[in-house]
């Protein structure tokens, strides 16, 4: 990767339970149809722009995962990847433009994430993973990802409040690959929406929740917590200092700690609340199991101690981010405070060297 760049339990007692064993259940075809949707809906590979201070253009594309019944408004996740080729393809001629060459696919960053999603709408979440193959390939920076995740975001509401706007009839079944509809008409609470961002995503999603940037955020939207995965330093030429909403950091020790730049600026100030769990021999794409599998030259396994002994393997580190971010949200979103010997670092992950630290 470029530098720079399921438990089904219950909330109820998941500080207890989730630390237990480190597996990833994906469970049966039919379970998961029966109890998660999954669709995705997808306005066009220049459906973004953030003029005047881009010039580049980005699609509108997303996939959800939801709970199949849903009796009230629930809080809605967005999961940001990050730098990554735009196309996928091993091949260098097909990198070189946006939208791709004909024949060539867009990379699927946005469905590296499905294993977290799927774990989360189970806990009752609607989990929502964007794509920003456009803005990786024109090189965008973090304004421009926060504007994204809000655009989003702003589509979102537009539907969830009428039914209508432009994701009306834009939905199709992931599983099926037909058309299909979703009703999410007054089934999303915006007021409790929580973030994460991976590797330059981190800083994307600091922006976005920043004290100094909440202003921008679409009326209605509130974000109440917000992760950074195995992030590099902040570029230091925004404003990223969140106090306003709890804020995890998970850090990658084989690759940076980078990220912890976040969390240490903010818990100098009063009222802030954060966690950080270092993953001491940790590896960054593995957070992503489309980054683990390839085919770009910066796919797999991607660390800088390949000779250390004890290094998590890729299914270690997805099991190891469902639980912890099964607890962080469960605390910033649902207030489960049960959640909180997780985060804190009293319940370890067995198998994987951790440090935590909280304030």
């Amino acid at each position: 990767m470029f530098r720079g760049r399921r438990a089904r339990l219950g909330v109820a007692g998941l500080a207890l339970a989730a630390v237990a064993v480190l597996t990833i259940s994906p469970g049966t075809q039919a379970e998961a149809t029966e109890t998660v949707g999954v669709v995705e809906y997808d306005l066009g590979d220049n459906a973004f722009t953030d003029a005047p201070d881009w010039e580049g253009s980005a699609e509108i594309r997303a996939v959800i995962h939801y709970p199949r019944k849903i009796a009230r408004k629930l809080p809605v996740i967005v999961l940001l990847h990050g730098q990554q080729l735009a196309c996928h393809s091993a091949r260098e001629e097909d990198w070189g433009s946006w939208p791709c060459p004909a024949g060539v696919d867009p990379y699927p960053s946005y469905r590296g994430y499905d294993y977290l999603a799927d774990a989360l709408a189970r806990d009752g979440f609607v989990v929502v993973s964007p794509s920003a193959n456009g803005i990786n390939h024109y090189m965008g920076v973090a304004p421009q990802r926060a504007r994204l995740l809000d655009r989003h975001l702003e589509l979102l509401k537009q539907f969830a409040t009428s039914g209508g706007g432009p994701l009306a009839g834009r939905f199709t079944d992931v599983r099926t690959g037909r058309p299909t509809t979703v009703d999410l008409r007054k089934r999303l609470d915006l007021s409790r929406v929580g973030t994460m961002g991976h590797s330059v995503g981190g800083e994307g999603v600091m922006y976005q929740a920043a004290d100094a940037n909440r202003g921008e955020l679409p009326d209605g939207v509130r974000i109440r917590g917000v992760v950074s995965v195995a992030s590099p330093s902040p570029s230091g030429f925004y404003d990223t200092l969140v106090t306003k909403a709890p804020l995890a950091v998970i850090s990658a020790g084989c690759w940076s700690l980078g990220g912890e730049e976040y969390f240490e600026d903010a818990r100098s100030h009063s009222g802030a609340r954060g966690f950080r769990l270092r993953v001491v021999k940790g590896n960054h794409n593995y957070y992503n199991t489309e980054w683990t599998k390839g085919p770009g030259p910066g796919d797999g396994d991607d660390t800088e101690c390949p000779g250390t002994v004890g290094r998590p393997s890729a299914r270690q580190q997805q099991s190891l981010a469902v639980t912890y971010l099964r607890a962080f949200y469960a605390y910033t979103l649902k207030n489960d405070k049960s959640a909180i010997p997780v985060l804190t670092g009293a319940k370890k992950f067995r198998g994987i060297d951790t440090e935590a630290k909280s304030f």
